[in-house]
């Protein structure tokens, strides 16, 4: 044997012992969100999750309650400055990889999750010194939620309904595409006569406080029939 093997052999349960005693002195917190983290890296990780039922369940639970305190945080900011923008979206950015890449084996609970965000990052609407780079996220948030929503029985009324009400509180333009995300959308035709349905509903709500939007509403549920 060569000195360098036996020397890997001698090493490797030394080794070993010192990552589990380290593992081992973390709060329990502390280790679950490394090893959410690992998994939500590596998409073999993540297969191990489906077998059996139940370690996926625990998996599924523990990983959206994971994104849903990275969104959380995201948007707990007091103020972000012109300079800051663009690192600041591209971590809202990087979050929404990481949602989608969860989607990939939990769609329901990846929409639920998406949902979430949509109605989290109003928050920091008011705290953000930029033109259009925060619009342009919300535009790509609302196109995922949708695309996703479309792929999961009986979710996009829901999801569409979401975003419409989204459009309707947001004072800052930020969710101005979702009318004409709707419409683009491949809904099926019940679905997509049950969005007009709310669209109206909607545009009757805000027809005085906000007559543009009222308008945007009613046009969109004519495009939508």
């Amino acid at each position: 044997m060569s000195r360098k093997h036996a020397g890997q052999e001698g090493g490797e349960p030394t080794l070993r012992a010192e990552i589990r005693a380290r593992l081992e002195s973390w709060p329990q917190e502390q280790l679950l969100e490394f090893a959410v983290e690992r998994f939500l890296a590596d998409p073999e990780l993540r297969q191990e999750f489906k077998q059996p039922e139940a370690s996926h369940d625990g998996a599924e639970a523990a990983l959206s309650r994971h994104l849903r305190r990275a969104i959380a945080e995201a948007v707990r900011v007091r103020y972000v400055d012109w300079r800051e923008v663009p690192g600041y979206i591209g971590r809202l950015e990087r979050l929404l990889g990481d949602i989608r890449s969860f989607a990939e084996g939990y769609p329901a609970e990846g929409v639920s999750v998406l949902c979430y965000y949509v109605k989290a990052v109003p928050r920091v609407f008011d705290c953000i010194a930029d033109e259009d780079e925060l619009a342009l996220f919300c535009s790509q948030l609302t196109r995922v939620t949708l695309g996703l929503a479309s792929r999961v029985a009986g979710a996009a009324r829901v999801v569409a309904e979401e975003l419409l009400s989204a459009y309707v509180a947001d004072e800052h333009g930020r969710f101005a595409d979702v009318p004409e995300v709707l419409v683009d959308a491949e809904l099926a035709a019940d679905v997509r006569g049950e969005v007009a349905t709310a669209a109206e509903a909607l545009a009757l709500q805000v027809t005085r406080r906000d007559s543009h939007k009222a308008r945007e509403l009613g046009l969109l549920a004519a495009r939508l029939r």
